[in-house]
């Protein structure tokens, strides 16, 4: 009854001893203890030979309570096509009562048992042990057809128990114990079958594709140990990113198994944290943390990266094609202190800004809208296409900066009437077309303009021109005659009207087929982000008339009966009243020997 209020109970037992028995099961107990081999199965043996024949005093529930925002989050991360599982050690009973609370099952679901779904597994096991086993070997497509056909909606509940059959571990520490005590060799199940422990591997297999195509899987009864060993699983069957969120001790070595451990820090002490990468106060922040924060950093990483491809590719292609016209004497088209100062100072600040401050989105619209998330978790901003087309976009930035500009000093004339084709001036007008190119581009996929990343484009450009006439000055060739050999020739060739021309031909081409190619992206296959831009202010609006009608309808809640109340004491409270026998006595005597009434805590 209490399981199904999802409550959960706190049971009282005991049973009288002779000092004899004690005795005898303190030596047992004293050499489980100095084990060396399989202690803790040595220990659970002994630990059972006494737990029987218990009298129970009494029974109490203790509440629950759901945090806030539960609910909400969970619903969020789903809709983002996140798999969420359930780890936990409550029974069955409380543990689906919690998963319809907190909306992670639903009355529109089909729920399956561990037990109903032991058929489906040795089904499909029946079926591979009579098609050729290289068909089914780890790691080779496996047959295609689902667990659950015709239904999309499913969710899995199973327990410890039947999830020890599935990673062989308690039973087959035990069974080693015992053959060890009776002094036999261990022998295989079946030795005919030279292919038990890929059966195994493959029942593994099973069950994680089985699992993966529910909606929610919910655990119960399960030690920490099997929390971290279904995690493994994930990981090791699905190469997918896990994150294991807990607030107990018991999910210690789960949040460590984890690609990302996340701690919530309350009443059941800092272990968690301690142990986490991630820490805070509610479950609730989670959708924060993942549609927001997360969405964010995938993001600006992938723009960085993409940028710093494409501006090194340009910037270093240009070498390349020069080389075929200086004879491959390893003469570069720069001058070396632009060499030097190009990833220092005259394109490195936008790509920082752009891998820390940008954001197509606020966070608002972020978590409205969870499918946004699904890039992430597709991979689909920064992968091996991605890397190629800011390979072509980097080949072809190069080969326009170097190429107009050549042409454009084949047969030329200044308005002296000298002709300054010389190899200084091509090299101030490369590297001014690429500088302005790279900057301008950066300008085009930042999606959050504020002042910092006004600055860092402009300021870039006004760096770039500021150092270049300091270091073609006279003064300073006339201290350093051999470093700074470009004297004069910055005002030499920018002085040149059809020279600026140039810088702006090249520019422009650079950037025109960019700009197209967005626009025509952005119009006829736009994702999921692109038309939420595209309607940003009328979702802000409604957000806010959300708010405004939130504010104006009254309506709060108790936020206070929301905590819960299920938590490790950190006083004596009641422990000398459990620990002691003369309240067990007392207890005993004054309900009559009724054992199965409940006391009145």
């Amino acid at each position: 009854e209490f399981a199904n209020e999802t409550l959960r109970t706190l049971c009282l037992c005991y049973k009288d001893i002779s000092a004899s028995d004690f005795e005898a099961w303190s030596r047992k107990h004293k050499e489980a203890q100095v084990n060396m081999v399989d202690r803790d199965a040595a220990l659970d043996i002994v630990y059972e030979e006494i737990e029987n024949n218990l009298m129970l005093i009494g029974a109490t529930a203790i509440e629950d309570k759901l945090q806030d925002g539960v609910p909400e989050t969970i619903a969020k991360l789903a809709m983002a096509d996140i798999k969420i599982w359930v780890l936990t050690g409550d029974k069955k009973e409380t543990a689906e009562n919690i998963g319809f609370s907190c909306t992670l099952l639903r009355d529109d679901m089909q729920i399956h048992y561990g037990e109903d779904v032991n058929e489906k597994l040795m089904s499909r096991q029946s079926k591979r042990r009579n098609e050729p086993s290289s068909m089914f070997r780890p790691g080779k497509k496996k047959p295609s057809e689902p667990y659950f056909p015709g239904s999309n909606k499913n969710a899995l509940i199973i327990t410890g128990g039947w999830l020890n059959e599935i990673l062989y571990e308690k039973k087959k520490k035990r069974r080693k114990l015992r053959l060890r005590r009776l002094g036999k060799r261990q022998t295989p199940s079946n030795p005919q079958d030279p292919m038990n422990d890929w059966e195994k591997e493959m029942r593994q297999i099973d069950f994680v594709d089985m699992a993966c195509e529910c909606e929610a899987v919910i655990c119960c009864r399960v030690t920490p140990k099997q929390k971290a060993n279904v995690v493994s699983l994930v990981k090791k069957y699905k190469k997918a990113v896990t994150l294991s969120i807990g607030d107990g001790a018991n999910d210690v070595n789960m949040i460590k198994t984890a690609d990302i451990g996340v701690g919530i820090s309350g009443q059941e002490g800092m272990q968690a944290v301690m142990s986490s990468d991630y820490a805070f106060a509610q479950f609730r922040y989670l959708q924060r943390l993942l549609l927001v924060h997360g969405r964010w950093s995938y993001i600006r990483m992938c723009k960085f990266l993409r940028f710093f491809f494409f501006k090194n590719f340009a910037f270093t292609l240009v070498h390349f094609w020069y080389s075929f016209f200086s004879g491959f004497s390893s003469q570069v088209a720069y001058e070396d202190w632009f060499i030097t100062l190009y990833n220092l100072a005259y394109s490195s600040l936008p790509v920082l800004l752009v891998g820390l401050l940008d954001q197509d989105l606020n966070d608002r619209l972020s978590l409205k809208f969870p499918k946004l998330y699904l890039p992430g978790q597709q991979g689909t901003l920064f992968n091996y296409k991605n890397f190629f087309i800011s390979l072509f976009h980097g080949i072809f930035v190069s080969l326009v900066i170097f190429f107009i500009p050549y042409g454009a000093f084949l047969q030329t004339m200044g308005q002296d009437g000298e002709a300054p084709s010389d190899y200084q001036s091509f090299a101030v007008v490369t590297a001014s077309s690429l500088v302005f190119t790279v900057n301008l581009q950066i300008s085009l996929d930042t999606s959050y303009w504020t002042f910092v990343s006004c600055f860092a484009v402009l300021g870039s450009i006004a760096i770039y021109f500021g150092i270049m006439f300091d270091i073609h000055s006279a003064g300073i060739h006339v201290i350093f005659p051999s470093v700074f050999t470009f004297t004069g020739a910055a005002s030499n060739a920018l002085r040149q009207p059809y020279l600026w021309l140039t810088i702006i031909l090249t520019v422009g081409l650079s950037l025109l087929p960019i700009v197209c190619i967005q626009f025509l992206h952005k119009t006829i296959w736009p994702s999921v982000g692109d038309k939420v831009q595209r309607n940003r202010r009328k979702y802000e609006m409604q957000l806010e008339e959300e708010e405004k009608k939130k504010k104006t309808s009254g309506f709060q809640r108790n936020r206070a009966s929301r905590r819960s109340a299920y938590a490790f004491s950190h006083t004596p409270g009641y422990a000398n009243l459990i620990s002691t026998g003369q309240s067990i006595r007392r207890r005993q005597t004054a309900h009559g020997g009724n054992a199965g009434r409940r006391p009145a805590l």
